[in-house]
């Protein structure tokens, strides 16, 4: 794919004017301009609510195949602008897509819950937590077509508490984890959105997901394998915040809500997770950044989904 080749991320987290310039993208800030080479570009974040754009330099980053995410008044991903270049054969692609069977796609999701604990497995053990890691191993052999039983919410529990404390809950949005964590997952997805549109499949037309007001289901069964890269990323930006083994506790933010909570993130905490996106993963036996690896997944998920090709495994370096 042309954008593969793509490595630089940047934030744009002040007052600024973008523009397309020579195949540049100009930023113009209050005293100081730079030039980006569009063709270098992974992903750009709009952060702050003073960036103007042009609608050239929007046609250029879609033609580049450039992932631009949009942030809202407290600087939470809220949005992905999607190229509207996709595969050359989309209408046959959809019309395969939606003749899969449910057996098929129950194999599938089947697999990628495997895949994910098994990642899971990976990061406790890791972090040195053997024995909790050998019984996410146990659990994954567990799991059934479709995952009927739910390991996956079991393997969760056990994942989570091990890894930030026996009080950690997703649900606690005040929590520092879960701020880092859903910055993390939204960069993550959206690089998911943008492989899957240009694959040709049809977002919506999920394997496992299926929320009617949900265009982006099957970006979300995608995404599960591809979950504890951001978890790792994350457990590393707690511990050099110089606190205590219990991560649970990192500090007291109990009188704060979740919005307010995410504007206390520092810009190396969002450049971190952006920067996760050049972190080493395994697709088989190719080694790749994450950013190539979930295209190359992405590619191989459609020959598994549309071809009964056999689904690879991502695997953590």
């Amino acid at each position: 794919m042309g954008y593969d080749e793509a490595f630089k991320n940047v934030i744009i987290s002040s007052r600024a004017k973008l523009s397309l310039q020579d195949n540049h993208l100009v930023i113009a800030g209050n005293d100081e301009v730079a030039k980006l080479y569009i063709k270098d570009l992974h992903c750009v974040v709009l952060e702050s609510p003073q960036i103007t754009i042009t609608q050239a330099l929007l046609s250029a980053l879609a033609e580049s195949k450039v992932l631009v995410l949009t942030c809202d008044r407290t600087h939470a991903i809220n949005g992905v602008f999607t190229p509207f270049l996709g595969h050359f054969a989309n209408a046959q692609v959809a019309r395969e897509q939606i003749a899969v069977s449910t057996e098929s796609k129950a194999k599938l999701w089947q697999q990628i819950v495997q895949n994910k604990i098994h990642n899971q497995a990976s990061v406790l053990q890791s972090c040195g937590y053997i024995t909790e890691a050998v019984e996410l191993a146990r659990m994954c052999e567990k799991v059934e077509a479709d995952d009927a039983s739910n390991v996956e919410a079991k393997a969760a529990a056990l994942y989570f508490k091990t890894l930030f404390g026996i009080g950690f809950s997703r649900k606690a949005k005040h929590k520092i984890h879960n701020a880092l964590l859903d910055y993390g997952y939204a960069i993550v997805r959206s690089c998911v959105i943008r492989s899957v549109c240009m694959s040709g499949l049809l977002t919506w037309s999920g394997i496992k997901h299926s929320n009617q007001f949900n265009q982006f289901n099957l970006c979300d069964d995608i995404i599960e394998v591809f979950r504890p890269f951001v978890d790792r990323c994350v457990l590393g930006l707690l511990e050099s915040r110089g606190k205590d083994g219990d991560y649970a506790v990192v500090c007291d933010l109990s009188e704060l809500d979740s919005k307010s909570y995410l504007e206390t993130m520092t810009k190396e905490d969002k450049r971190a997770l952006i920067e996760n996106l050049q972190s080493e993963a395994k697709v088989g036996e190719q080694i790749f950044p994450l950013s190539r690896a979930i295209n190359h997944y992405v590619q191989r998920f459609k020959n598994a989904l549309l071809y009964g090709q056999l689904l690879v495994v991502v695997c953590m370096e």
